[in-house]
């Protein structure tokens, strides 16, 4: 079966790691894939794609209104003929028109998150995803919120929807050491994610610095660590200078070894205040971490509250503050939950079950495969 992904842009980013994981997961002897990149692609990136029978083709579709990309991809979808058209939000909805156009028998559309909670009552999109639903064979919502919206907001039949939940490898996430408890030794937070507003680092940096200013750091030392790179680099630079934190905050930039830079974690912390099903989350329930997130999007079904992490409202200093001070004041919270976290990693939400269910996704709609011309 030859499955074409359509994305904007194939680059760091929980959807494009999400996207690897299922080529990399799925039986290479049964499956094809093309990525088609609306823009381009970081090739470093699309170097960790392991599997064998994937291509990688860019549009290179300029900023603005530049409708030639449409003629192209009818053109690309034409000479390839794939069996299946898979895109991925808002960003790349038109293009089901293109593959319904090209006679593309099976066209899936794959909703991951907002950059805001504000993005899931705008009326422009709502609309849009409306004119385009009828040429859509099926649906996959990553989060149950995603799919309350597809339902409820767009109108779209259930029987359409398939909820298919983000998969962590929990082979290469793993605990790389034996947890340690000690009121002596550094508690280390951290966070990975694009350094973007989305992602609200600037409230993590600022719940750190109350309790610095608060906590006897001498009797438990408290380091924090941001692991990713974006445009909110130099703001947060300021914000951390400010507060004169730059001797225990680190921005680490973009890493390749995610798994390393947590295994250097005690506490995780996923301050967003808006998110789909979150990779990064699952990947620090894999590595043994507790979590404490904003209960925004996708959280409250990867964290459960008092078992593996904490969940605060969304923007909320004080709560976040109050939720990091309950770890320090009992690290044995901190094994218990981080404990917690590996044991639901591997039971609920390996990447083996999700690569199984987009599998039978593919399969299950395979049989309009033969009313192909």
């Amino acid at each position: 079966m030859h499955i074409c992904h359509i994305v904007y842009r194939f680059d760091i980013g929980g959807l494009e790691n999400g996207i690897i994981n299922i080529l990399n997961q799925l039986p290479s002897s049964e499956y094809r894939h093309t990525l088609i990149c609306l823009s381009d692609y970081n090739p470093d990136f699309y170097a960790r794609i392991t599997a064998k029978n994937v291509a990688i083709l860019a549009l290179n579709k300029q900023p603005g209104k530049d409708l030639g990309y449409l003629r192209r991809l009818f053109s690309l979808l034409k000479q390839h003929c794939p069996d299946v058209v898979h895109t991925r939000n808002l960003n790349t909805l038109e293009c089901q028109a293109i593959a319904w156009s090209a006679g593309i028998p099976v066209r899936i559309h794959g909703e991951h998150g907002w950059d805001s909670q504000q993005a899931m009552n705008r009326r422009k999109p709502i609309l849009l995803r409306k004119i385009f639903s009828p040429l859509i064979s099926r649906y996959v919502a990553l989060s149950a919120e995603t799919e309350h919206y597809l339902a409820d907001k767009v109108g779209i039949a259930p029987s359409r929807i398939e909820r298919i939940c983000n998969g962590v490898d929990t082979d290469r996430f793993k605990p790389m050491s034996a947890p340690v408890t000690s009121a002596e030794k550094t508690l280390v937070i951290g966070s990975v994610g694009r350094l973007a507003t989305v992602k609200n680092h600037q409230l993590l940096i600022k719940a750190f610095a109350r309790l610095t200013s608060s906590y006897q750091v001498d009797h438990c030392p408290l380091r924090l660590l941001i692991a990713g790179e974006g445009p909110c680099r130099q703001p947060l630079t300021e914000l951390i200078a400010a507060l004169k934190l730059d001797d225990r905050v680190s921005l680490l930039g973009a890493c390749q070894d995610v798994p390393r830079v947590m295994s250097g974690m005690d506490l995780y912390v996923q301050p967003s205040v808006a998110e789909g099903i979150s990779n990064t989350i699952l990947e620090a329930m894999a590595c043994r971490l507790p979590v404490v997130t904003t209960d925004v999007g996708g959280a409250r079904e990867l964290v459960r509250a008092g078992y593996n992490g904490q969940l605060t409202n969304n923007d909320h200093l004080e709560q976040l503050t109050e939720a990091l001070q309950e770890y320090i004041d009992n690290p044995q919270l901190i094994l218990e939950h981080g404990t917690n976290s590996r044991t639901l990693a591997e039971q609920e939400f390996s990447i083996d079950k999700m690569a199984s269910r987009y599998h039978q996704l593919y399969q299950n709609l395979a049989s309009h495969l033969s009313s192909r011309p």
